[in-house]
């Protein structure tokens, strides 16, 4: 099975459904929380996308607290979920993948701390795979030599083949 790396841009997927949701939904069931890494800023950008849908109109208030409640428990609250910190020294890491890939630097930033902690797993015999729905991040991810996943084309199939034991 292999350790989840996840990107907010996914994981909101858990807690508001959309485009993909299904995929992210059979993730959490199937991956058990000792193989979910996040990061903090990422929770928070979570937590952000739920909040703007709730003022937007698109989750009713009951929806948003049920969904903030949830997302604190499975994330925060869970001593098994790993959260990961963006250190200055994976942002300043990440201006690579900005002249490479493009991106922004926070995502850059991130790709360069899951890469280090990839690595590090992987020193372990495990294997991860980043679940992201930003395009460019995944590109990114996948040219540095990242398991990608994008929840919004993936198939049920693809799900299987991350959570088959090894």
């Amino acid at each position: 099975m292999k350790t989840v790396l996840w990107d907010a841009s996914a994981l909101v997927k858990r807690y508001a459904p959309e485009t993909g949701s299904d995929i992210v939904g059979a993730l959490s069931s199937a991956v058990p929380p000792s193989r979910m890494i996040a990061t903090v800023l990422g929770y928070a950008e979570t937590y952000s996308a739920l909040l703007r849908r709730y003022h937007r109109g698109a989750i009713r208030e009951s929806a948003f607290l049920g969904a903030k409640s949830l997302l604190r428990r499975e994330v925060i609250n869970d001593p098994e979920f790993t959260l990961l910190t963006l250190d200055d020294a994976s942002v300043l890491d990440g201006l690579r993948h900005v002249d490479n890939h493009h991106l922004n630097a926070t995502d850059a930033g991130f790709l360069a701390l899951y890469i280090r902690h990839a690595q590090a797993l992987r020193a372990d015999g495990r294997e991860c795979v980043l679940v992201a729905a930003d395009r460019r991040l995944l590109r990114a991810a996948e040219a540095e030599g990242l398991a990608v996943l994008d929840p919004e084309v993936a198939a049920p199939g693809d799900v299987a083949t991350i959570t088959a034991a090894r």
